[in-house]
């Protein structure tokens, strides 16, 4: 794949596959999509049950940037249920329910075991030889105020630079869906537009940078070539992000495979003179971006 110097003034692509570690079909579309196609970075799930098989994948590729997803639902612990009862079931696995579980994440007395699991998690990427150079979290729950903050502590004490808000413009929701689907693109739009006011205040507290922009939030798990292509006209600010999730074992995870590994799709990015990178590079740039908290 093609990785391009960093340049005042240019824009720059970060692509993000989610889900590094869930399952051995998804290492693999990840490891295709880089090797093969424009994914710059992927974020690992520190409990998943391909962890060991996603960083020997992660370490056999020093150019594919590597974050932490943040897993509090749909997921297994890093910690045993015995030292965080209040977040699993009696299966030792996290709610299955991102609402559910965010729900119950409001509750002080939970406080200290959320925390004991982010360190945990961020813990076992570090161990296992991989320094995270962005965070994320599975299903979006990081970005529930309280797991924010916390993450965001974490990550500011271990050098990590990046952190994701879901942050599309209002004019791709708008005009890439139907009117169904832009009807409910917009209502989840508000509800991440209002948490991203006080989660970028959060980052940038804690010494954290975002993208100007974070494509997916509204075709998660339904992102093809089509879409990918079209998106890219709305990737105004210098730096955007866009969020996937390739799987080898899914209708839906091939189809963003193919997307990710598009000759259609690399044409479009050079004909918008749009740069990949990922967040490895950035960090070691030292490249910040201020400019969505100062338009707030």
């Amino acid at each position: 794949m093609t990785h391009y110097g960093l340049q005042i003034g240019e824009k720059y692509l970060v692509t993000v596959a989610d889900d590094l570690g869930r399952s051995a079909s998804v290492n693999q579309a990840i490891a295709e999509a880089h090797d093969n196609g424009i994914l710059t970075a992927a974020s690992l799930m520190a409990g998943g049950e391909a962890f060991q098989d996603a960083i020997k994948i992660a370490l056999e590729r020093r150019h594919l940037s590597v974050g932490l997803h943040a897993t509090f639902c749909d997921g297994r612990p890093v910690l045993p249920p015995s030292r965080i009862p209040a977040l699993v079931g009696s299966d030792g696995c996290l709610k299955k329910n991102p609402a559910v579980a965010g729900l119950s994440y409001i509750r002080p007395a939970l406080f200290p075991q959320i925390e004991a699991e982010i360190e945990a998690q961020f813990n076992r990427i570090e161990e296992a030889g991989i320094h995270p150079n962005h965070v994320d979290g599975h299903h979006h729950l990081h970005i529930h105020p309280v797991i924010f903050e916390m993450l965001c502590r974490q990550a500011s004490r271990r050098g990590v630079s990046w952190i994701r808000i879901p942050r599309e413009p209002l004019s791709a929701v708008l005009s890439l869906h139907s009117r169904f689907w832009g009807i409910l693109s917009f209502v989840e739009w508000m509800v991440f537009r209002v948490l991203g006011v006080c989660n970028l205040r959060t980052a940038r507290r804690h010494g954290l940078s975002v993208a100007d922009s974070v494509f997916g939030l509204s075709r998660t798990e339904r992102i093809d070539e089509k879409y990918l292509c079209d998106i890219l006209n709305h990737a105004k600010g210098s730096l955007n992000e866009i969020f996937t999730h390739p799987d080898t074992a899914t209708g839906a995870g091939r189809l963003e495979l193919e997307a990710l590994t598009s000759s259609r799709v690399r044409e479009r990015l050079d004909s918008l003179g749009i740069a990949l990178v990922g967040y490895q590079e950035l960090s070691e740039k030292n490249v910040t971006v201020t400019s969505a908290l100062e338009r707030l």
